[in-house]
């Protein structure tokens, strides 16, 4: 005679059994890697069974129906090629880009030439990854990553890549790209950092080091080349150059804003290098420039902080800017170059930019300059690099308001519209009167 309790032992044997049965037969929808594991087994859905090839996991997930996750522990992964994430799938790392480390394998001695992210369908996810040592090889570009529209990547630093014939030798995107480093990374032909299609936006993102040439062509945007409609927001681009031995023309140090419709706003440009627009190129397009501190970019020839080359019937836009301590090769460090084909409307108001005598005063129609000021803008410790601004700046409480102010931050996370004047101040930090308190994000 079998006892109670040996016959509940077995039924609960029984439906631990039916349920991995089930599980079996169900799409599962999270899915594991790690970088070490004799146990690994298909579909990787528990750490137990975790895979150790990312490539196999991600294909492993797309085959779900539902939502699709694939976590990834601490560890290195080398891969044999791209990874491409076809479907809404999230791609995340643990415990954060510092000790999760995806490397296309392009260093020397490594004979695997590819980028590392193809992010190719609306609603794909990126998160936490440190993307090093991917090529791309051809259009369109982006060595360590390429992700199109309705895609996210987030928390990531891409380093080390290499564009070799096209554009975006970090990134090259139409998504959005989000608290993320893009340092260290090569454009041959085209931007270092990040080169973005039609509609992308770039937040809260530090974009530095990056690099472009040799190439026997102009070249535009080291380290961001901005697309139609993108836009820039809160980001830090500092120390993005042409390569010395590249002498056939470069426009745009920091950002080069290269097709309609750009706009950067509440970012920092600081200590760019390149022919034209050390710190900020309109290269042939117009676009807005708002809030933002241009500081000690170089330019070989015109506009060490910002350069126009504003097609007919078009505008440029430059707003509460402090464009400042640039070094140009002639004229003011704000230059817009006006002939019968780039004579657009170049309008500068609100600003902070020295000699303010040296800007064009034609163009077909006229350039508009208006409540601008040369004055030293003041900052709180130059020789430290602090570039907010003090109570005796003249770009405190001297800018224009405007809607999209409302719910925004500056770059040290205030809001952008202070609370003892409501009126904007100058360039991408707001005054903060010594002994206040304010409540970030």
């Amino acid at each position: 005679m079998v006892s109670d309790d040996a016959y509940l032992s077995s039924y609960k044997r029984l439906i631990i059994i039916a349920g991995i049965l089930i599980a079996a037969n169900c799409p599962a929808a999270t899915h594991y890697v790690m970088p070490t594991n004799s146990l690994a087994a298909d579909p990787y859905t528990s750490w137990e069974t975790a895979g150790t090839n990312l490539i196999a996991v991600v294909n492993a997930a797309q085959t779900n129906t539902g939502t699709m996750v694939v976590w990834v522990t601490n560890g290195t992964y080398y891969l044999t090629n791209q990874v491409v994430i076809s479907q809404a799938l999230t791609l995340q790392s643990v415990n954060g880009r510092e000790v999760t480390i995806v490397n296309g394998n392009n260093s020397p001695g490594r004979p695997v030439t590819n980028r590392c992210f193809y992010l190719n369908a609306s609603g794909a996810v990126l998160d936490g990854f440190t993307i090093t040592n991917g090529i791309a090889l051809a259009y369109p570009g982006g060595g360590g990553l390429v992700s199109i529209a309705g895609t996210i990547t987030r928390n990531c630093r891409v380093t080390g890549c290499i564009a070799s014939n096209s554009s975006g030798g970090g990134i090259r995107t139409s998504g959005v790209i989000t608290n993320c480093e893009i340092i260290g990374n090569i454009g041959v032909s085209g931007s270092g950092g990040i080169s973005t299609g039609s509609g992308a936006t770039i937040v809260n993102c530090t974009i530095a080091s990056n690099r472009i040439g040799p190439y026997t062509t102009e070249i535009s945007g080291v380290g961001i080349t901005m697309g139609g409609g993108t836009k820039v927001i809160n980001c830090n681009i500092r120390g993005n150059y042409r390569d010395a031995s590249h002498t056939a023309g470069s426009y745009g140090g920091g950002v080069c804003m290269s097709t309609a419709g750009g706009i950067i706003r509440n970012s920092l440009v600081w200590e760019n290098f390149a022919d034209n627009g050390g710190g900020i190129s309109m290269y042939g397009c117009s676009a807005t420039i708002q809030n933002c501190t241009v500081i000690s970019n170089r330019a070989t020839f015109t506009g060490g902080g910002i350069h126009g080359f504003i097609p007919v019937n078009s505008t440029g836009l430059i707003e509460n800017t402090v464009s400042y301590f640039n070094t140009p090769g002639a004229g003011s460090n704000i230059y817009n170059w006006v002939n019968n084909v780039y004579s657009g409307s170049w309008q500068v108001v609100n600003s902070c930019f020295a000699p303010t005598s040296a800007v064009p005063v034609i163009g077909f129609p006229a350039c508009v300059y208006a409540n601008n000021t040369q004055a030293n803008p003041q900052f709180a410790g130059k020789d430290a690099n602090n570039w907010r601004l003090t109570r005796d700046s003249p770009g405190v409480n001297a800018g224009t308001n405007q809607t999209w102010m409302d719910g925004a931050f500056d770059l040290d996370g205030r809001p952008r519209r202070d609370r003892f004047s409501g009126i904007v101040d100058m360039g991408c930090y707001e005054y903060l009167p010594q002994g206040a308190i304010f409540s970030g994000r």
